[in-house]
């Protein structure tokens, strides 16, 4: 339709240009309210030099509204098919309080004059397009504590509504925020406090690979198998509790206790530390008589009762029928080895040791 105005109010269907003259008379600019209105009815009143680029100045003389920015359609709530209503709303409260003996001064009779006539005209005209015939109540004629609880419609109080920061922790109840009020990625680790995260609040199965950091389960963060575990492998279905780590191994029933090459050579004698290689649990090895080389534990076996596994190797690739190794003796920090064949440069005794545990 039309821009339309009348004595109270100024309405345009084009809010495409920068500034509105509107044209009635007022007594104050606080008197000015600015509307926009969208084409399924949303009202939304404008606010006068807001800061943040969507408000507007009023100039009495030239009786105009001018939008701060390029035109009104730049407001995010105004759109080509929106409406701008300009109206007055002049309070009721008397401005001027005469009293006895007072000069009456041309201004204030004006003033009071035109405050009754220009209320009547917004009452007339519905300046405000309410519906009602009433105008917009302004705050000044809202008693403090009026405007109670019951007084507001539930959805009526919308984000526009709210001044920043004014929702604080005293204004929240208790168990008011739960997960549906948490915008997805909103919660970041500066909100979270130390230490807040606890088992109680980790469910089930929700820590996967994918939350581990590299090289962040270190063997202080598991239960490891312990040497009894290892020694009788006892747990559930036979298998050791706990993880199996390097120092525990050594602990199986499967691991060997000792193993190593000894030289078998005739030209050291006694042997000497060049004579034993590839050994595990090897302290030293001695010839105690001729043909015979013992092997002295560096971590000595619980007990005796342990299996030595050993056999002749020759260098040459020369087969004789006495390369043949036998056990002499054995104790918990070692035993003897002695070979039918005489002492050989190129021959060695490779051995191997199973059974009885390490004693720590």
């Amino acid at each position: 339709m039309p821009d339309t105005s009348g004595l109270s109010f100024y309405q345009t269907d084009d809010p495409t240009s920068k500034s509105i003259t509107y044209g009635f008379d007022v007594l104050s600019a606080d008197d000015i309210t600015v509307i926009a209105i969208a084409s399924n009815g949303v009202r939304t009143v404008l606010t006068v030099e807001s800061g943040d680029g969507y408000g507007y100045t009023v100039n009495l003389t030239t009786k105009t509204v001018t939008y701060t920015g390029a035109s009104w359609t730049s407001h995010p709530l105004i759109y080509p098919s929106s409406s701008v209503r300009v109206y007055r709303t002049t309070s009721v409260i008397p401005s001027i309080d005469f009293t006895s003996g007072a000069v009456l001064s041309e201004s204030d009779l004006d003033t009071a004059y035109k405050q009754g006539l220009f209320a009547a005209q917004e009452m007339t005209e519905d300046a405000a397009d309410t519906n009602a015939g009433l105008q917009s109540v302004t705050s000044g004629v809202i008693a403090a504590g009026a405007v109670t609880a019951p007084k507001i419609a539930t959805n009526s109080i919308s984000e526009d509504r709210i001044i920043d920061s004014a929702v604080t922790n005293a204004k929240i109840a208790d168990n008011a925020i739960n997960a549906a009020k948490i915008q997805n990625g909103t919660v970041g680790s500066a909100e979270l406090a130390a230490n807040c995260v606890t088992t109680a609040k980790i469910g089930a199965n929700q820590v996967t690979t994918t939350q581990i950091l590299n090289n962040a389960v270190t063997q202080a963060k598991v239960v490891k198998a312990g040497k009894a575990n290892m020694e009788a492998l006892t747990g559930s279905s036979g298998q050791a509790v706990g993880v199996v780590t390097p120092d525990v191994l050594r602990y199986s029933q499967f691991a060997p206790r000792c193993y190593g090459v000894v030289g078998y050579g005739a030209t050291t004698d006694p042997p000497n530390a060049n004579d034993f290689s590839a050994s595990y649990n090897v302290a030293s090895i001695g010839e105690p008589t001729e043909d015979r080389r013992s092997v002295t534990f560096t971590t000595p076996l619980t007990s005796a009762d342990y299996v030595v596994i050993a056999t002749m190797s020759d260098s040459t690739n020369t087969i004789d029928s006495n390369q043949f190794v036998t056990v002499m003796g054995k104790t918990t920090s070692g035993f003897t080895l002695e070979s039918v064949a005489n002492d050989a440069d190129d021959t060695s005794i490779n051995f191997v040791v199973f059974g009885s545990t390490l004693s720590a």
